[in-house]
């Protein structure tokens, strides 16, 4: 993952939070909950796709079926869904239209940031469908 970063106080305050949502399933599932919840609302279907690949490499990471991504890496997925999640970021979710390009930019972000461990993700999740039929 590249060293240039999204620096507003809330993805910052996000990156805090993902280390203890990780080592913690119940509060993983419950941000799971929350950004699916929240998906409903959202039009943006790349938002959503990406929210959703997130969402299932979290699972696979913690369920420990997939650990090949760094940990810097999915820390940053959490703290990208975490930001999702908020409903008071840098531009308030709550402002029609505008509100969610912050959320949109920073899970873009992470997305480009984290595109090569992304595509091997789908690689071995429909690997996986295959073998599992």
């Amino acid at each position: 993952m590249s060293d240039s970063k999204i620096e507003n106080k809330y993805f910052k305050k996000a990156k805090r939070k993902a280390s203890s949502i990780l080592q913690n399933r119940d509060k993983l599932n419950h941000l799971l909950q929350i950004s699916k919840d929240k998906l409903s609302d959202v039009n943006n279907i790349k938002l959503v796709d990406n929210i959703k690949i997130f969402a299932r490499m979290i699972k696979a990471y913690s369920k420990g079926t997939y650990k090949d991504v760094p940990v810097k890496g999915i820390l940053a997925i959490i703290a990208a869904i975490v930001y999702f999640a908020m409903p008071i970021d840098l531009i308030p979710d709550l402002i029609p239209v505008t509100g969610m390009i912050d959320d949109f930019a920073v899970v873009m972000w992470v997305y480009n940031q984290l595109q090569t461990e992304i595509e091997a993700f789908r690689v071995w999740e429909s690997e996986v469908r295959e073998t599992n039929g």
